[in-house]
């Protein structure tokens, strides 16, 4: 039913979990559809928090950027489903779903003759089947009552998860869009000249699915001179930037944060999360400078502390075999957002 969509089974599973006497991993209790119908499954199961993958870096190269965004979810599966599953992390709240892959679409680009600029041409006309698929089942989520916790793939992929996010609320209580915060080094707000990875957010508030938008440590060398001075003129977008936090001192760490919840208010909103904002972590643009991988996980924590978040989006990070940090870092940010919820304040 959901393209380019491949439903978690329990073999996928078993073959990740490093069994160990005496122990018990997440992935030996997590939830699973297997063979079950994606919606039934949706409908039945108990979990609170349903985590999904986007294998894809096709709006990354739409965007100019280094691929390898697309490895990102099998590292932090890896990882994850063999955290232990113990008091402090509770795995019948949690349920993998499965992952959206889109590799025959860029393939089928890459196979093309023709210049660069056909080829980013290509793969931004690529971005809306993507943009489509994310969306549908985002509101099929949320409409069901779960918090998606999406995992992988460009910063594109903000823009579906918005609108999936937004559409699926509107059907029970209205809401026409939400908020969101994003921790990232780049605003991502590019002029709306076909979807990539740097304009997801223009093109969801263009299209009402975004209200207020803040952007935190955001990089002043990253930002256009024209889209900086058009979100500093619009009372529904603000941002701090890395070097107001951290080379002047204008503001604390907690401070910040606490101004990125004060300006979203208290209506549901989304946790967006561009891992280029950490500095040396493996992303589609990489930076010695930013900020600490401990900062992030407050980040989260304090996002989710003070008020209920619709979802949480972890992007852009690069994973290989040879390199399983990302995942690893990627699992203590979702652990991070789940215990979140249990520690209201």
């Amino acid at each position: 039913m959901f393209h380019h969509f491949s439903p978690c089974k329990k073999s996928d599973i078993a073959a990740r979990v490093r069994v160990r006497s005496g122990e018990t991993k997440l992935g030996e209790l997590i939830k699973v559809p297997d063979n079950a119908p994606l919606l039934s499954f949706l409908q039945e199961t108990s979990a609170r928090y349903v985590v999904l993958g986007i294998a894809e870096d096709i709006g990354v190269l739409a965007n100019g950027g280094q691929a390898g965004t697309a490895g990102a979810w099998d590292s932090f599966l890896s990882s994850f489903l063999n955290i232990q599953a113990n008091d402090f992390t509770k795995a019948d709240t949690i349920a993998v779903l499965g992952h959206f892959s889109f590799d025959e679409l860029k393939q089928k680009i890459e196979k093309k003759a023709g210049s660069a600029e056909d080829r980013i041409e290509d793969y931004r006309k690529a971005v809306p089947i993507i943009d489509d698929a994310v969306s549908e089942l985002i509101q099929r989520i949320v409409a069901g009552g779960k918090t998606p916790i999406v995992v992988g793939g460009g910063h594109n992929n903000a823009y579906p998860i918005i609108k999936g996010t937004a559409l699926g609320l509107a059907g029970s209580s209205g809401v026409k869009g939400i908020n969101c915060i994003n921790l990232d080094a780049h605003i991502d707000y590019r002029l709306a000249e076909g979807r990539h990875s740097g304009n997801g957010f223009r093109y969801a508030k263009q299209e009402g699915y975004l209200m207020k938008y803040f952007a935190l440590g955001i990089h002043e060398n990253y930002i256009p001179n024209g889209i900086l001075k058009e979100v500093s003129e619009t009372v529904d977008v603000d941002f701090i930037t890395f070097e107001d936090l951290f080379i002047r001192q204008k503001t604390t760490w907690q401070q910040a944060l606490k101004d990125a919840r004060d300006f979203t208010g208290v209506e549901r909103y989304g946790i967006e999360l561009d891992l280029d904002s950490i500095a040396n972590v493996p992303a589609s643009a990489a930076t010695p400078c930013g900020i600490t991988s401990r900062e992030a996980l407050q980040y989260v924590a304090q996002m989710t502390r003070h008020f209920g978040a619709a979802y949480i989006h972890i992007c852009e990070g690069i994973a290989s075999n040879d390199n399983a940090l990302v995942g690893k870092l990627i699992s203590y940010l979702v652990t991070t957002f789940v215990k979140g919820y249990d520690d209201k304040i």
